[in-house]
Formats: structure tokens, C-alpha cells, sequence
């Protein structure tokens, strides 16, 4: 089984755009002699080593070719311009951590330029770990710089597929057991990932309230309604309460809100304020939060949509009714329908679409939803713009449509 994948940088995640980059800085009668001395000549290796001082590696390119050796400077000292992070890459490594995997770098890179790629690169953090080989002087396809990514991290190697745009770099790493794949562009890669059993991200769980939808301001009006028809209850409901308790399991709701009566009476007032709400709440009324149907639209062309909520029968439903999104979602559950909270709740949903916790994600905003989440075994994104707080999520949107280009 794969647990790890190893992807090489320039030409899989980035892009080496050295033909680009000469073509711009350089007029065509001294194209062919640089490229000839810099990155099809002899000592380009060397850049990569890291053992040589860059000044002493120009000059030695410059001795190639006589008369042209301003021209070979100018090109080393841009030399940042020459690789560009794609734009899929960070999500594509996002997606696969999400899914369970560990994510490694094995490259070939100068050091001057993996510093550069380091702070303007966004892929790079999000990797586990790696080894670049200006770090230990050796380059693909030496053995010495597998054996380190091997050691560094204890890997297995019939644990790990190794991607990489070179036949050489790929044998390199088949000598030590490591499964590889010849890199040809991002959909032939998931393919042959697939192929060998590793699996994205499949599927996108939802909480309801804060992450959703905001039903506080008519849930305010709704419950104060209920709760003036108990002459007992002293307490004020307002839409500031609401969004501190919601996430909790309604019985909790109900005890930290209707304090001045007891705990039987305060359950007895909640069961009766979520019966009521819901018809209320399906004609609208209340508001989702950006762009959800947009953002659904959009998610269902790779995830599976579910919902997850610690609510009653009928909450989830009238929220679907109210904003035409039922088409949108695969499958909804909550403590009304089975009598679980939202941990068991994530587990039950995934069971029973047949899809493994470790193809799923977990989308909510408060604490009680994060531990929820990690409770049943998924990852969790935080969604900042709701009600609560987080300690630890795995990943964090400002709006619900960053969802789409996360993963």
C-alpha cells in the first residue's frame, strides 16, 4: 500500500523555464551559445551540487564560449526567473495530505534558488519533509541522495512512488524498491496514481450553522416566540446567543440558554422552538453564507457533497428547500435522523456511501466541529467566517468558494 509520495520540483511542480527565459533576455544570435554553456553544457550539474561557489561555476561556463562572457553572467544573475510554481501544485499536495498520504520533495535545486523558491513558492511548506540535493552534494539519480530521503524519514520504499519528469532520475529510485511514474502533466499523474491505488481526496462533509447558513436572527425571533408561552422561563433569546451555542448538541443548547428553569422544562421549551422553526425556516428567512449553491456547483465536479449536523429532523431539509439545494447534496444526517452525534455522524455518512474516512473532509466552524471531526478520523478545514473558534484545524477558508481551489 502507498503511504508516501515523492515528487520531484522542476517540470512536476514547477516549471523550469529556461527556453522561455533566454528567449526573453537574450537577442537569437547568442541564444544557442548560452544554452550551450549553461544548462545543456557541462558544469550545470555542478549548480546543483552545491559544492562549487556560483562565481567560480559562471566562469568556468564562460570559458566555453570566448567573447560572451557578459552574456553568461547576465544569465546567472537571474536566474530565478528561470522556474515558476504551477498553479496546482499547492492543492494537489493539499488533496493527497488530506487523503491520508505524507508528501515528499526529491529534487535537483541550487541552493541560492531553493531559498528563493522556499519564500515565494507555496507547495514547499506544505510538503512533510524532502531532501534537495545542494544540501547533501549529490544529485539524482546518485544513490546517495535516495538513500538519505529514505533514511531521513524511515521510509519504506514499497511504501513510496516517486514522480519525476526524467527516465534516469525514475531508475534511480527503482534500484531501491521505490515505485515510480514518468511525469507527463497532472491528469496522467492522478491517472497513474489511481492505477497503483492512491486515491484523492473523494468527498466534502458540511456542518450547517455558521458554516452554511445563519438562522440566528429568525431563530431569535422563533425561540423567543416559544419560550413566552412558559410564563418560567426569565430568559432572553438573542441572535449574539445563538451564535455562541450553536454546533452544540441541542440538549447543551438548551441548558446553557434557558438557565432559569430546569434542565427537563429547558429541553422540553428547545424541542418545541427547533419543531416550530423548521416550516418557518423553509419558506426563508434565513441566509446562507457566500456563495454555497455556487460553490456546491462547482465542488461536485470532483467531491461528493454531504451534511453533518448536531441538529433535529427537518433543520437540514429546510434548509435545502428554502435555497433550492437539494440536487447539490449526495447525502445529509443528524442526531434527529439516528440518534448519534457528529462524530458517529461522520462515520455513519461515510459507511453508508461506502466511502473510506480517509477520502472525506470535514467542514465546520466552532470547536465542538473540529474535535468532532478529528474525533472521527478526518481532516478538518475551519471555516473562520462563523460563529466559533478553532485550536488545531487541518486547513482554514476565509469564504466557502476558497473550498474550490484548496484541494
Amino acid at each position: 500500500m502507498i503511504k508516501n509520495i515523492i515528487f520531484d520540483i522542476g517540470n512536476v511542480l514547477a516549471h523550469f523555464r529556461w527556453k522561455d527565459y533566454i528567449n526573453e533576455h537574450f537577442t537569437e544570435s547568442v541564444r544557442q551559445k548560452i544554452v550551450d554553456a549553461t544548462v545543456r553544457g557541462p558544469y550545470w550539474d555542478e549548480v546543483d551540487r552545491g559544492v562549487l561557489p556560483i562565481k567560480e561555476i559562471v566562469g568556468m561556463c564562460a570559458g566555453l564560449v570566448p567573447g560572451y562572457e557578459k552574456e553568461i553572467e547576465a544569465f546567472f544573475e537571474g536566474r530565478e526567473q528561470l522556474v515558476e510554481e504551477y498553479d496546482y501544485s499547492a492543492a494537489l499536495i493539499r488533496n493527497l495530505k488530506a487523503a491520508g498520504y505524507r508528501v515528499y520533495l526529491l529534487s535537483n535545486y541550487a541552493g541560492d534558488l531553493f531559498d528563493y523558491a522556499r519564500r515565494h513558492f507555496e507547495f514547499i511548506p506544505l510538503a512533510d519533509g524532502g531532501v534537495i540535493s545542494y544540501e547533501i552534494h549529490r544529485i539524482k539519480p546518485e544513490p546517495e541522495i535516495y538513500e538519505e530521503l529514505l533514511n531521513r524519514y524511515n521510509l519504506v520504499p514499497e511504501e513510496c512512488v516517486f514522480l519525476d519528469d526524467l527516465e534516469r532520475n525514475l531508475k534511480g529510485a527503482e534500484k531501491y524498491g521505490i515505485h515510480t511514474i514518468l511525469f507527463t502533466g497532472k491528469e496522467e499523474a492522478l491517472g497513474k496514481l489511481k492505477e497503483i491505488g492512491v486515491e484523492p481526496l473523494a468527498a466534502m462533509i458540511f456542518d450547517v450553522d455558521g458554516t452554511l447558513w445563519d438562522t440566528t436572527e429568525a431563530a431569535a425571533k422563533i425561540w423567543s416566540d416559544v419560550a413566552a408561552k412558559y410564563p418560567e422561563v426569565k430568559d432572553t433569546v438573542t441572535a449574539e446567543k445563538l451564535k455562541n451555542l450553536y454546533g452544540l448538541p441541542l440538549e447543551d443548547i438548551a441548558r446553557k440558554l434557558f438557565v432559569s428553569v430546569s434542565e427537563e422544562t429547558a429541553i422540553q421549551v428547545m424541542e418545541e422552538c427547533v419543531r416550530v422553526q423548521c416550516p418557518i425556516l423553509a419558506k426563508g428567512g434565513a441566509s446562507l453564507i457566500g456563495d454555497v449553491a455556487g460553490a456546491f456547483k462547482k465542488l461536485r465536479e470532483k467531491y461528493r457533497i454531504f451534511i453533518v449536523s448536531n441538529c433535529r429532523s427537518g433543520y437540514i431539509e429546510a434548509m435545502l428547500t428554502a435555497h433550492n439545494l437539494w440536487e447539490l447534496v449526495d447525502d445529509f444526517t443528524c442526531p434527529g435522523d439516528t440518534g448519534l452525534l457528529k462524530a458517529d455522524n461522520i462515520r455513519l455518512i461515510c459507511e453508508r456511501n461506502n466511502l473510506p474516512l480517509s477520502k472525506a473532509i470535514y467542514i465546520g466552524d466552532t470547536l465542538p466541529d473540529e474535535e468532532a471531526s478529528h474525533a472521527a478520523g478526518v481532516p478538518f478545514v475551519f471555516a473562520q467566517y462563523g460563529f466559533g473558534k478553532c485550536e488545531n484545524p487541518d486547513f482554514c477558508i476565509g469564504d466557502i468558494m476558497e473550498l474550490v481551489g484548496l484541494f
